[in-house]
């Protein structure tokens, strides 16, 4: 193998370049496709799926979810123990704790701070993720067959 001259390796950096500029825009178009035409799976909320014959595509999205521990302080600091322990989880850093939305959506307990809805939307806040494509080579159950004779 011989050393690359400066011009194959100035080459090589624009092939890659283009390469994955053309990856970028294949990869919108599919999940374009994806999102229009799409099915959603069993069992799944936030995910479309579109199959060919040899690959199948999802396009799946989610949720991130910030805690702002200062506003949870405050929480801490004006609720009951036994009503902040279902509202968040103390771990090293807050996070919701499970049931958290629907204790907050029924009728509140008799101690619960008169602002505890504004200070718990002001220490939670949920961001919808970009979407994923995920890529997969289905296997054909006539190819394994044919393999195993």
């Amino acid at each position: 193998m011989k050393r690359p001259t400066a011009e194959e390796l100035d080459a090589a950096a624009v092939r890659l370049e283009q390469i994955g500029i053309e990856e970028g825009e294949l990869r919108a178009q599919l999940q374009e496709w994806v999102e229009e035409f799409g099915f959603t799976p069993a069992r799944a909320e936030k995910s479309k799926r579109l199959e060919g014959m040899t690959y199948q595509f999802t396009v799946s999205r989610g949720f991130t979810t910030e805690v702002k521990d200062v506003e949870v302080e405050k929480i801490r600091q004006n609720c009951p123990d036994f009503l902040f322990d279902q509202l968040f989880k103390t771990i090293t850093k807050f996070r919701p704790a499970e049931g958290a939305m629907r204790l907050l959506a029924d009728r509140l307990p008799v101690d619960a701070p008169r602002n505890l809805r504004l200070w718990f939307s002001r220490a939670v806040e949920t961001k919808e993720s970009g979407p994923r494509l995920r890529i997969e080579k289905v296997v054909v159950e006539s190819s394994i067959q044919s393999a195993a004779s």
